[in-house]
């Protein structure tokens, strides 16, 4: 009988301890499905964040794509500009303007003013504040 008995406690301690095995697994299965959730929480979080990113990264690559070719048309107005003011430079060289001046004062008279209306017409749309607003810039 004390053979039954020690076997009996032995059962007994063996069938706890099963049951205290198997409920700390679960626990512990439990807190790697939290774990788990988290991740695929904190995954989507994250593709979120880079899908933003990325679209921040193109609005930014075409803005700058936008002004170099602002960039590249303001240059060539500059050349051309450039160009032309050495042409007037050359026409002013060239001619004696105080004796032109005094020999016909109404025709120096017509051309600047006629110069300085186009000069005033072309500094208005370099002035103007919208000229950016619909910039088409071929591809």
């Amino acid at each position: 009988m004390g053979l039954n008995l020690t076997l009996a406690v032995l059962l007994v301690a063996a069938i706890g301890a099963g049951y205290f095995y198997i409920n700390m697994q679960k626990a512990q299965i439990a807190q790697l499905e939290v774990e788990l959730q988290t991740a695929v929480n904190n995954q989507e979080v994250l593709e979120s964040a880079i899908a933003n990113q990325n679209n921040q990264l193109q609005e930014q690559l075409e803005s700058q794509r936008l002004n170099q070719a602002k960039i590249a048309e303001l240059s060539e107005a500059n050349d051309e500009a450039r160009q032309e003011s050495a042409a007037l430079r050359n026409t002013f060289a060239r001619h004696d303007m105080n004796s032109l001046a005094i020999a016909r004062p109404e025709s120096i008279q017509r051309i600047i003013n006629a110069g300085t209306v186009r000069v005033n017409k072309q500094f208005v749309e370099l002035t103007n504040p919208r000229q950016f607003d619909a910039v088409s810039v071929p591809e």
